[in-house]
Parts: structure tokens; C-alpha cells; sequence
């Protein structure tokens, strides 16, 4: 995945999944943060693929800096960067 296309804000490069649905985000600047989406995954119905913790670890980065998985959910840049510590 080409991570060239120019943006206004900041993208993530890799996303590692960890237990307890938290992700390791490593930005392009090289910062690295964890985002904790357990309450997020628990509380919102439409995200129930998310509560499988063999689907929630098939998350990836798109060209634009945030992540997704397989069937569609996503999480932009500017939610992961402001969600998480």
C-alpha cells in the first residue's frame, strides 16, 4: 500500500491488533499510540463483528490513513488520533 498520497492530516502507517480490542498505531511521523475500543465495539450494535476477536484482528490500514476491516467498518485518521493515547 502506497502511503504517498498527500493529506491535511496525519495517517496511520501499521495497526497491530492487542488484547481487550486495543490497537497499536504507529503514525506516519513515527509515533506510536494504542487506542482502546472496547466500549466503542460494545456499544454500538453495528459494529458486532468487531466483539470476535478473530475478526477484530483482520484490521489493516487504507490509503487514507485510517483503518478498516474486511466487511466495512472503519475508523478514520482523525478518530484514531484523537481517541487515542
Amino acid at each position: 500500500m502506497s502511503f504517498q498520497i498527500k493529506t491535511p492530516w496525519k495517517k496511520v502507517t501499521h495497526v497491530h491488533p492487542l488484547d481487550n480490542f486495543c490497537l497499536e498505531l504507529i503514525w506516519e511521523d513515527g509515533m506510536t499510540s494504542v487506542i482502546e475500543l472496547n466500549e466503542l465495539i460494545h456499544g454500538k450494535k453495528i459494529l458486532w463483528r468487531l466483539r470476535y476477536p478473530r475478526y477484530f484482528n483482520q484490521v489493516a490500514v487504507d490509503e487514507l490513513g485510517g483503518i478498516f476491516w474486511p466487511e466495512g467498518e472503519d475508523l478514520s485518521p482523525d478518530f484514531l488520533l484523537h481517541h487515542s493515547g
